[in-house]
């Protein structure tokens, strides 16, 4: 028998010892409280797992030799979204598409050799 078994079998060996050792009015009071613990335990295994699992990476980032760079292309991706982000809800100063236009036209001039006004 693996130990997975053996627990299994004790489980329900316990529960029925359980179920046969409580009163007849408080089998759904107990099972209600019993059913609240266990799933608040199974709660609390799980957020500190994802923790457990959190603190795992962080260490491995913090070990990384190219720290530096990776967080410097994480601000400049942080920056250009920020930029998307407020253009796309209308708080920049001038219009995306007029912005882009003029960009679009000084390049081409740049490229032709002659000064954009």
């Amino acid at each position: 028998m693996s130990q997975t078994e053996h627990d299994q079998s004790a489980y329900r060996r316990e529960q029925e010892r359980q179920h046969q050792e409580r009163p007849a009015g408080a089998g759904s009071a107990t099972v209600s409280l019993e059913l609240l613990t266990l799933l608040a335990a199974g709660v609390a295994d799980l957020a500190l797992d994802q923790l457990r699992q959190t603190a795992d990476r962080a260490q491995d980032a913090l070990r990384r030799a190219d720290l530096r760079e990776l967080l410097t292309d994480g601000v400049v991706e942080l920056r250009k979204r920020g930029e998307l982000a407020t253009r796309r809800a209308g708080m920049g100063n001038e219009n995306y598409l007029e912005t882009m236009a003029r960009r679009a036209a000084e390049q081409t001039a740049t490229a032709e050799g002659r000064p954009c006004a």
